[in-house]
């Protein structure tokens, strides 16, 4: 199927005009210093386009999830100045509240972004009104933020009907990128990996998943959700409890394709304590897999053509808890090197692996909508662009 929706690029004139860019500000923060800026690198292109074009910019994005209340530590200040660090250009944060005439006076002054979305309480539920108000403030907007296209917000769909609407440039590399790993090619071998803390996100990603791979290799709280579905003692370790119905049903049915630690490390001093799965106690913590589960996985990732990782395998913050993640991918960065196509996505994962200098045939900026692509779900913010019209 070939891509649908237009990009910016096929935009005939835009001088003079507002653009409306929803981008993607939920990057990890230790207080409000920025850890990983690679989601904003990636809008730097399609900023400078507009730019160049004679396009006047009002971004749009979120942090984190206050919940339509304003929580101060979740502001996009932070955010704002290290985009002006980048674009070497001021970039002034303000609240919708200001008004849609002071706002459009501010952008046609300088580049602008609109405070954290997920302050107005009708974003997440996709309100009319709010998407109306967001409308107002520009020509044409453009979708500029893979990471968030599986939620049906207001500035994500809602605003695709008061406005011409366009995927912005990253966007739109990213969803060809993506179809390259699905095209219909030679049968191979394919395995995914899944990890991380957003349980509730996975589980049911993975189900579709199973049918499309020939293994799914598990860590982090998927892995302990799983092993407490198959009966397994998790002690203290983290799981969502939610969504033990949909793990159980998982167990049973893909015993053979489903891969679970066979042996994992637990919280106990700097280090951690090496322990098998199946003896554990109530009092443990499962902090990482441990070096059983590690080389195991690395045999079924050895014969793989086509590998997608989501989510890491422990608590990659801290050293005793990192080295299955670390291990797996320096050895994925090797295979990538020698061919095999190699794609991560998650905001974790990501920034663990460019962080100790590793590469990979594509680094994606999104999580939950990657796997939920991936699993042929059909997203809402590509929907509403028409990239599933036929």
């Amino acid at each position: 199927m070939a891509i649908k929706f237009k990009s910016i690029s096929e935009i005939h004139s835009m001088k003079g005009k507002i653009a409306l860019v929803r981008i993607g500000c939920d990057v990890p923060m230790q207080g409000k210093k920025i850890v990983d800026d690679s989601r904003l690198r990636e809008i730097l292109p399609t900023i400078r386009f507009l730019e160049k074009h004679g396009a006047r910019i009002i971004l749009v994005g979120h942090l984190g999830r206050p919940g339509g209340k304003v929580v101060s530590s979740l502001s996009l200040k932070p955010i704002g100045y290290h985009l002006g660090k980048l674009l070497r250009s001021p970039v002034k944060v303000i609240p919708l509240s200001y008004g849609y005439k002071k706002i459009i006076s501010e952008a046609k002054s300088g580049l602008v972004l609109l405070e954290n979305i997920r302050f107005e309480v009708g974003e997440d539920s996709n309100d009319k009104n709010l998407a109306r108000n967001l409308a107002r403030l520009a020509d044409f907007f453009v979708n500029e933020t893979f990471s968030v296209c599986h939620r049906e917000s207001a500035s994500m769909c809602g605003v695709t009907k008061y406005l011409p609407s366009f995927a912005g440039l990253a966007l739109y590399h990213e969803i060809t990128t993506l179809k390259k790993f699905m095209s219909p090619r030679r049968k191979v071998k394919s395995v995914a990996i899944i990890g991380g803390a957003k349980v509730a996100d996975k589980l049911p990603v993975i189900k579709s998943l199973l049918k499309k791979v020939d293994y799914v290799l598990t860590g982090g709280a998927v892995a302990n959700t799983l092993l407490k579905a198959k009966g397994r003692e998790v002690g203290v370790s983290l799981i969502d409890k939610d969504d033990l119905p949909i793990a159980r049903v998982l167990v049973r049915g893909s015993a053979r394709t489903l891969v679970l630690p066979k042996d994992v490390v637990v919280s106990k001093g700097a280090r951690g304590l090496i322990k098998s799965a199946t003896k554990l106690s109530t009092r443990d913590k499962i902090i990482d897999l441990g070096p059983l589960t590690a080389s195991l996985y690395l045999k079924y990732l050895k014969s793989a053509h086509v590998i997608f990782w989501a989510g890491s395998l422990g608590i990659t913050e801290h050293k005793a808890s990192d080295q299955s993640t670390l291990v797996i991918g320096k050895f994925l960065s090797k295979m990538s090197h020698g061919g095999t196509q190699v794609l991560v996505g998650g905001g974790d994962t990501g920034s663990f692996l460019l962080t100790q200098g590793l590469k990979v045939t594509h680094i994606s900026t999104a999580g939950g909508a990657l796997l939920e692509f991936l699993a042929g779900h059909k997203l809402p913010a590509l929907k509403v662009l028409g990239y599933y019209d036929r």
